[in-house]
């Protein structure tokens, strides 16, 4: 085993990460080395490269959507044998406060997060404690299995449990990418009428092939009247906002129907204002979401198992080519999901 390895290092925020040799982590008790094989890149890690979470200090290894193999076991772990394949729940749970004990873990009042406060996965091997593994099957590519645990068990949870969606509900995805891909698959296997916008007929194209019913370009369409002319004016049941910024928000709430719901996902800016009366007269309801629980993500690792879920990779990165990764998607030339492959 070899005591060195090669890691992608934020050492100051605001800079870009740097190629370095660190030494290879030993596991403690109750934790497993774990070889990564795949990284996910989200827009969570722009936002961790510019300072924007107060938690996360530097220097340190950023990447919390990751793949790999069981490489080596600490002492008291059972269940996993050397070259299982697993993916990595990202937030380690203290398993006692009141969400955790209630099924809402994603809420612990004790939340540390592999790639926010502890290591994550953009290095050759990776440390984490045995109870955030779960297998996954051979036929999911690492690639596809890395992003599992944000980008798709995040939209499961935002599409099941926040928004509640049925069979038959109108539902809108604002801003399509990399986690919009993924809930277009999960809305229809719900049930959902899917509606999707961007300003990029090429995602729009991607969207169709996903499943999704109407597609607007709303550097080309007004979306209020596409979605009234569709639906008759019922509008939609809810509103999935992935772009997080102000005006979106606005947006959402103006195509949710009476009763409806609009989900923040995305955040870039740190505040909205939006319509009080009409918001309150006609019980519409904005909801946050964050990350998913510890079901969610069995569920939703099931899914991509028989194929009902085909996790969208856009592109491939190799480790040393991460600040290109990360520059393309700060500019917006990634269409979905972007996984670092080692």
């Amino acid at each position: 085993m070899a005591k060195a390895m090669k890691a992608a290092v934020l050492e100051q925020f605001h800079h870009e990460l740097k190629i370095k040799e660190i030494p290879v982590p030993t596991p403690r008790r109750g934790e497993v080395l774990i070889k990564v094989r795949a990284s996910g890149l989200c827009g969570t890690d722009l936002h961790i490269q510019e300072g924007r979470l107060p938690t996360v200090k530097v220097p340190y290894v950023p990447g919390h959507e990751t793949a790999g193999e069981v490489w080596e076991l600490g002492e008291d772990v059972t269940g996993f044998e050397p070259g299982d394949r697993v993916i990595v729940a990202i937030d380690i749970l203290c398993n006692t406060c009141r969400f955790c004990t209630t099924g809402r873990g994603n809420l612990c009042s004790n939340l540390v997060r592999l790639g926010f406060e502890r290591n994550g996965g953009h290095e050759e091997f990776m440390v984490a404690p045995a109870a955030n593994l779960l297998k996954i099957a051979d036929n999911v590519p690492f690639e596809k299995a890395a992003i599992i645990p944000d980008a798709v068990a995040c939209m499961y949870h935002a599409i099941k449990n926040q928004a509640q969606v049925r069979a038959a509900d109108r539902i809108c995805i604002l801003g399509i990418g990399g986690l919009g891909f993924q809930g277009i698959q999960i809305a229809k296997h719900f049930g959902a009428e899917v509606f999707c916008t961007s300003r990029n007929d090429e995602k729009l194209e991607i969207a169709k092939k996903y499943g999704a019913d109407h597609v607007i370009n709303t550097s080309k369409q007004n979306l209020y009247d596409v979605v009234k002319e569709i639906t008759a004016g019922e509008m939609c049941d809810a509103v999935f906002d992935n772009i997080g910024i102000n005006s979106s928000v606005q947006t959402s709430l103006d195509i949710c129907r009476p009763g409806g719901k609009v989900i923040l996902v995305g955040y870039n800016e740190d505040t909205f204002c939006a319509e009080f009366q009409s918001t309150a007269m006609k019980e519409k309801e904005i909801i946050g979401i964050r990350g998913s629980n510890r079901r969610d993500l069995v569920e939703t690792i099931r899914l991509v198992e028989k194929g009902i879920i085909d996790p969208f990779i856009y592109k491939t990165y190799s480790l040393d080519e991460i600040n290109l990764a990360l520059a393309d998607l700060k500019a917006g030339k990634s269409l979905g999901r972007t996984v670092i492959k080692l």
